[in-house]
């Protein structure tokens, strides 16, 4: 039996006690009622988007033509990409870079924004039904993961979660073999907590795999603080220093943390930044109090072919 809300986050491993999250959605009936209005506006966008807005550059900013397609010989494992539906198109340009038919499952994590899952991680093993088909979950990964003691599957918690749903039928699209493990976490999930996610998932990937980390940067700060803040937050995931997202201005420091682990585990030396875009540049005026987005890219070369990365 399930664990209830109250003690749910309470673990045999001591794990840091939480604030509780909302009351969960009910359950849906099939794995259609997954497909929120959220969704299907995101999907209507992708679905019209014919190319990049007439947007002015920031300093850090680099667009598709500069980025390049990541070569024959160059292996993506995975990147940083945004979840806001403001940032759309530079959403699509990164998965216009990474696309592949050749991924056979994608790992997706998000922060929980609304604080409904009732443990510290939460999976959705419901598939994806959209208009131009059905993105299926993992369902034995998502059953590995609910077997630990601070997980669970909850598919109605994923609903209106637009840290994962804005980038369902981007995944579809442009990784159309592909599978995919969409993954919230609490943000107060402890270090022991990622330290058995990070086994229990390098034990189940294989090379195939692509982790994709849905997450924007600065929140409620003007141009130039966020200007500021994002060039630590970009040197840090940049450099893949882990221990250092906890300071971060990022609304998934503890999902950064563990992803930077991954991308370490996997070879990466560094991460390349493709772009970085404030809301006052993507909206073509001043915004007070705003919100940054950047797409970062984590690659290894592959000249000699790539068995299990673990």
């Amino acid at each position: 039996m399930k664990t209830s809300r109250n003690n749910g986050r309470v673990i045999c491993l001591i794990l840091a006690t939480v604030s509780l999250g909302s009351l969960l959605l009910p359950s849906p009936s099939d794995a259609a009622a997954l497909v929120s209005p959220f969704e299907a506006e995101a999907e209507r966008a992708i679905a019209s988007y014919s190319g990049s807005p007439d947007l002015k550059e920031t300093p850090e900013s680099r667009g598709p033509g500069e980025a390049g397609k990541a070569g024959k010989n160059v292996r993506f494992l995975g990147g940083v990409v945004p979840h806001h539906n403001i940032a759309l198109a530079m959403i699509v340009r990164f998965y216009e870079r990474v696309s592949s038919p050749e991924v056979k499952r994608v790992w997706l994590f998000s922060p929980d924004h609304f604080r409904r899952a009732r443990k510290l991680a939460a999976v959705c093993d419901a598939d994806w039904k959209l208009d131009t088909g059905t993105l299926a979950s993992d369902k034995d990964a998502c059953a590995a993961l609910d077997s630990l003691a601070f997980a669970e599957s909850d598919a109605p918690m994923f609903r209106g979660e637009h840290g994962i749903t804005i980038h369902i039928p981007l995944i579809a699209r442009y990784f159309p073999n592909a599978c995919v493990v969409p993954i919230v976490l609490d943000r107060n999930i402890p270090d022991m907590g990622l330290i058995i996610l990070r086994k229990k998932i390098l034990e189940l990937a294989g090379p195939d795999d692509v982790i994709l980390l849905s997450m924007d940067l600065s929140h409620y700060k003007t141009p130039e603080a966020m200007a500021l803040e994002d060039r630590r937050t970009l040197k840090v995931l940049r450099e893949m220093k882990p221990l250092e997202t906890p300071t971060l201005d990022v609304d998934a420091r503890r999902a950064a943390a563990l992803v930077l682990y991954f991308f370490r585990d996997m070879g990466a030396k560094e991460g390349k930044v493709l772009e970085r875009w404030d809301s006052s540049a993507v909206l073509g005026h001043r915004v007070e109090s705003g919100t940054s987005y950047a797409t970062v890219t984590y690659e290894i070369i592959n000249d000699h072919g790539l068995g299990n990365f673990y």
